[in-house]
């Protein structure tokens, strides 16, 4: 929850405060949060007799692979940035026209920065922000993201990476090639962490579903040899005995080309088998599994389960799909019919250790098609239905652009007789809302059937509502089987007190986290979870009282001190507020919510000064916020700063054009300037966009009266004091308007109803009114 809006009470006043609207802190993206880790899982990550060794290790008995293997994109996936960064970084700062931002690369004292700035009002720099590079995500064979690495040891998307597209491209990295880009805080998730990297050692206290992603030093660097073979402890004990048999060497490591098709194949599943990156979800990860658990020759289905869309509603290309569209031609479908050891997988073409490159590759790649297809092209040939030529893989495997990375260009795995045309022209910004994300069956792709036993259909059911892809059928399914079965795993009421909210049934859903916690009730992660929900619900006290335990049983989460202190804010108590929120920014300085909170108790304390630098700190971190920048621009107009207050909320009219907020508050202002004709263009467009919005009417009303529109200014008042029975200021506009309609006894009535108001100067101007027209 982030964002509260300055609400400007009347004509010329600009620093009332009130709660308007919350939302999540950063974009929904697909499945983020895991499962909380058992005692016996986590002995699988690194407790286990067979644990992980640092890969080195592999290299000395097997120097030549490890020499091929770490020029390939697998090896180079994850790295420590290098210093030499700043010498590729474009020369001229790159201007982000949608969120009207400046990057460039800095190098200093011998690290680089990123380097993002605005120009604000004055043509000067404004929401500078520094970061220092600590990490590379992604090999460069497509892109690199750049990660910097925070005081509490969780990493964060840096917005400004590099394509390898054209030589080389710098531009924003997905999902922030919008306005509203969320900032450089957001984390990177263990599940973005399980396929880019090692396996990396995480605190127990954040292994639980929903807690924040924190990773203990050093941090991997590249996937390494275990992530297909295996803990490597074993192997290492073994090969170290003098007696030992090449079967018990062989038996100590996990050899993928001596798996079944099946379990061969999962090795190259675990990440390359991304249905979606769009809501759905694509994956649940089972409960009683570590997030970085998985186990080579363990059957995936054990770790994981992965879900697709209903059939045919799945048309996207994306980055990490690969095995999903292998798995959906017809070269893969037909082989799975032959013998085992003629059955199409990924290293049917791929060697893992060494990737082709350059002509070598095209030959190595088209003479795999022939080893099939030989006859069946020269028959084609002959028959004239067929060009002449041997490149397979130009024509039916083309490189084409992703949906989800549009400056990404890459391999489609998808084997087609003719593929589509145009696989190379740019693409915008696909921006996923509720508006336009998937709405249907959340159908189990992976393994493709499962037994009907309780976990199962628990967790099937809970893909229905994970994303709110299938809410309605989704709630009432998993609502009876948690009826029917009565798990332990405090897991499934969560899901399922997560979809009731999410459907509005506040008190179900109250009911269901209650029942959460009475499965794990010193889960911190549960209480915040219920503390924001009440928090939405406008339960103050309730949700004061339920983060107070947050904090307690988390005390160095700032998420949790941030929502606390909300709570408290609500409830008037400014002291502690402050406390909690000054807390929040103490764990955590890039926690841009709670900047804006603190200035919203600087304003109740009229201390304006205080006010402004709190709500331009919020936007330092976070300058594309629309209600900040509106709240800004309120309390500057508060201090007859016009200019600038005029700048500020024409900025966030263009970052949300559909908030209503700053709309009506910009028209007060240039009401309070005489700009009345622009400010009823604003009023209009408020009014429209939120009709039930009684402030809108009544700002729109008193500028119809304002230019002789009596009638209309009766309509919009009327409507104004209708939707809010207590607006004393329109009560008051509304009499006056029926007095220039020639309706006295009407205006005589709607004065009397504004001088009993609890608004002291309303009172007194409806009494003179009032008095004037006896």
């Amino acid at each position: 929850m982030r964002h509260m809006f300055l609400a400007i009470a009347a004509i010329g006043t600009f620093l009332a405060v009130s709660l308007t609207a919350q939302r999540s802190a950063q974009p929904p993206t697909a499945r983020t949060e895991k499962k909380p880790v058992t005692a016996s899982s986590r002995k699988i990550d690194d407790k286990a007799a067979n644990s992980y060794v640092d890969p080195a290790w592999c290299a000395q008995c097997h120097a030549e692979i490890a020499k091929t293997y770490a020029l390939t994109g697998m090896g180079r996936s994850f790295s420590k940035v290098a210093s030499q960064i700043a010498e590729t970084a474009p020369q001229q700062p790159y201007f982000h026209g949608p969120s009207q931002s400046y990057f460039s690369i800095v190098e200093r004292d011998g690290s680089a920065f990123e380097r993002r700035w605005q120009i604000g009002f004055d043509g000067k720099e404004t929401n500078v922000e520094e970061k220092r590079i600590d990490f590379v995500l992604g090999s460069g064979n497509h892109a690199r993201t750049y990660l910097h690495l925070t005081a509490r040891n969780t990493l964060e998307q840096l917005p400004f990476g590099w394509y390898a597209e054209n030589g080389g491209t710098w531009a924003m990295i997905p999902g922030f090639d919008r306005p509203d880009y969320p900032g450089s805080t957001r984390q990177v998730q263990y599940e973005c962490m399980f396929c880019h990297n090692g396996y990396p050692r995480i605190p127990t206290a954040n292994t639980e579903e929903g807690a924040e992603a924190v990773y203990q030093q050093p941090i991997p660097a590249g996937i390494d040899c275990q992530r297909c073979h295996g803990p490597g402890q074993r192997h290492l004990d073994t090969v170290s005995k003098t007696n030992a048999t090449p079967e018990e060497i062989r038996a100590s490591i996990v050899n993928p080309a001596r798996l079944g098709p099946e379990r061969k194949m999962e090795v190259c599943m675990q990440c390359h088998l991304e249905t979606s990156s769009l809501l759905l979800p694509h994956s649940i990860q089972r409960v009683d599994r570590g997030p970085f658990s998985y186990i080579p020759g363990q059957p995936l289905a054990d770790f994981r389960l992965s879900f697709d869309r209903a059939p045919g509603k799945n048309t996207r290309f994306e980055v990490a799909s690969a095995a999903y569209r292998l798995r959906e031609s017809q070269c893969f479908l037909q082989t799975q019919k032959r013998d085992p050891s003629h059955q199409l997988t990924c290293t049917t073409c791929h060697d893992p250790h060494d990737i082709p490159r350059g002509e070598q590759a095209s030959e190595h790649y088209n003479a795999i098609c022939g080893s099939c297809h030989t006859t069946e092209l020269a028959q084609l040939v002959k028959a004239d239905s067929h060009p002449q030529g041997t490149d397979c893989i130009s024509c039916h495997m083309p490189k084409r652009r992703t949906d989800d990375a549009i400056h990404i260009v890459m391999t489609d795995h998808l084997i087609q007789k003719r593929p589509p045309p145009n696989l190379l022209a740019p693409k915008a910004e696909y921006y996923e809302s509720p508006a336009t994300s998937y709405k249907g069956v959340v159908a189990l792709y992976y393994p493709p059937t499962l037994q009907a036993k309780e976990e199962n259909q628990l967790d099937i059911a809970a893909a229905q509502v994970k994303d709110d892809s299938n809410l309605r059928a989704g709630v009432s399914e998993l609502n009876a089987l948690l009826q029917k079965y009565r798990p332990s795993s405090a897991d499934y009421y969560i899901d399922l007190a997560d979809a009731l909210q999410a459907a509005g049934a506040s008190m179900q859903s109250s009911v269901m986290y209650e029942e959460a916690l009475r499965h794990a009730s010193s889960s911190s992660a549960i209480l915040l979870k219920l503390g924001r929900a009440q928090l939405e619900w406008q339960q103050w006290s309730k949700a004061a009282t339920t983060l107070r335990r947050a904090t307690n049983e988390a005390p160095s989460d700032p998420v949790a001190w941030s929502a606390l202190g909300q709570a408290l804010f609500q409830q008037g108590k400014d002291n502690e507020a402050k406390a909690a929120l000054t807390k929040s920014v103490d764990l955590d300085p890039d926690a841009a919510e709670p900047h804006n909170y603190l200035g919203a108790l600087y304003v109740r304390a009229n201390d304006l000064a205080g006010a402004e630098q709190e709500f331009r700190k919020a936007l330092a971190v976070e300058p594309n916020v629309a209600e900040w920048q509106a709240n800004l621009a309120g309390l500057l107009a508060g201090e007859s700063k016009i200019p600038e207050a005029r700048y500020l909320f024409e900025l966030s009219i263009r970052l949300d054009p559909k908030f209503a907020g700053a709309r009506i508050n910009y028209a007060r202002l240039l009401a309070s300037t005489g700009d009345d004709a622009t400010a009823e263009t604003q009023a209009k467009a408020a009014a429209e966009i939120d009709p039930k919005n009684a402030p809108a009417h009544e700002i729109l009303g008193y500028l119809l009266a304002s230019r002789g529109d009596a009638s209309g200014a009766v309509r919009e008042l009327q409507s104004a004091v209708s939707l809010q029975p207590d607006l004393w200021q329109a009560h008051l506009e509304l009499g006056a308007a029926l007095r220039m309609t020639g309706n006295m006894e009407g205006a005589q009535k709607e004065l009397k109803i504004a001088a009993s108001g609890t608004d002291p100067q309303v009172r007194a101007e409806a009494a003179r009114l009032e008095g004037a027209g006896r």
